[in-house]
């Protein structure tokens, strides 16, 4: 991303960009979005823009276009993104020391705010609990990937796996894999 000057914004509101996820099109993203709005309204934010991300937490943050845009956006105009919770932005370490990094070293114009969680990236103990969180949102999917297998092994084992029905597709299998 480009570096340039943030925009200093002086106003008794401060101004922030919502950034909301889910994983697949069953999912509703409007339910964060309503909850994020009214969060930023009883806060004293005012909302300047809203990204609505139907992506795999597995995806690499920078292959997600809409929030690479948001990133830039909010970097550029000085604003501080907020999003639901931590697992909301990734589920991929290296996507974790990418976050960190952008906003440590933006972090005089332009936070990471989560509504569930307290992120202060500015000191060594809130980098700490920061990571501690984090590395928790990385080890769910891994720790499902891995029961799954076990449960797999055993049905197969017992005659009760046939795999996956013909024709199905799961696209995020191999990105997936490549990010666990």
């Amino acid at each position: 991303m480009k570096k340039q000057n943030p925009v200093v914004v002086k106003s008794n509101l401060r101004k922030i960009c919502l950034y909301a996820r889910v994983s697949t099109e069953d999912q509703n993203v409007e339910q964060q979005i309503k909850y994020l709005k009214e969060w930023a309204n009883k806060n004293n934010f005012t909302v300047v823009k809203t990204v609505k991300d139907i992506e795999s937490g597995l995806i690499p943050l920078v292959q997600r276009k809409r929030f690479s845009r948001l990133l830039e956006f909010a970097m550029n105009n000085g604003l501080d993104v907020c999003i639901y919770n931590l697992d909301r932005l990734t589920r991929n370490w290296e996507d974790v020391v990418f976050i960190e990094k952008h906003f440590r070293d933006h972090w005089e114009y332009s936070k990471l705010i989560s509504t569930g969680d307290e992120i202060n990236l500015s000191n060594a103990n809130g980098r700490f609990m920061f990571r501690v969180r984090m590395a928790v949102c990385c080890l769910m999917p891994e720790d499902m990937r891995e029961k799954q297998i076990i449960g797999i092994e055993r049905a197969r084992l017992e005659g009760k796996y046939k795999g996956r029905k013909p024709g199905s597709k799961n696209k995020n299998r191999a990105r997936s894999k490549s990010h666990s």
